[in-house]
């Protein structure tokens, strides 16, 4: 089977920019259309974003999936008319290739159970000095205290010149500098 591994390695993977919320309308018609295709999801909750949900879980990149494809023996024309998509992703009229080894990082981040990405936690330990990323506290710097479940943690603030106990979602946590 020397000419099949000739072509698959001549696939290339692209970025498919997709309609609102229409990642998986979008997968699926595309796989109809015998394209191989990767949406990376993830159970992780993402601060003042809104995504689709599915069953399954969040896509990582919301709007966005990924399609290997070879050009020279695959038509991409029909990609852009179909349900879900609003086209590839270009730099003018050229079409941006993902690297495999991008798209194989995120494959090997999987967890074997679920096919969900776990997304890496910031690593912090009690009296480390975290600012707020994102939300009505953003930008201001604190005290990391402790973890609190999976999502939350507990952080000390000074608000009004009086230090604070402030519950907040994980991710918006930073080391500050």
């Amino acid at each position: 089977m020397v000419g099949g591994d000739s072509i698959a390695r001549r696939s290339r993977w692209f970025a498919v920019y997709t309609k609102p919320r229409k990642e998986q309308t979008a997968l699926l018609n595309l796989e109809r259309q015998s394209f191989d295709c990767f949406l990376p999801l993830t159970n992780e909750r993402f601060p003042r974003r809104i995504t689709a949900s599915t069953a399954e879980g969040k896509p990582l990149f919301p709007r966005y999936l990924f399609l290997r494809a070879t050009p020279e023996t695959q038509s991409l024309a029909t990609v852009r008319s179909t349900r879900g998509v609003s086209g590839l992703v270009r730099a003018g009229a050229e079409l941006i290739d993902v690297p495999s080894a991008v798209i194989a990082g995120l494959k090997s981040r999987m967890h074997p159970d679920t096919g969900l990405i776990e997304l890496d936690r910031v690593s912090l330990a009690t009296g480390d000095a975290v600012r707020v990323a994102d939300g009505p506290f953003a930008t201001l710097e604190g005290i990391f205290k402790e973890r609190r479940g999976r999502t939350r943690s507990l952080m000390l603030l000074e608000i009004l010149g009086r230090k604070t106990e402030v519950h907040i979602s994980s991710r918006l946590l930073q080391r500050a500098d």
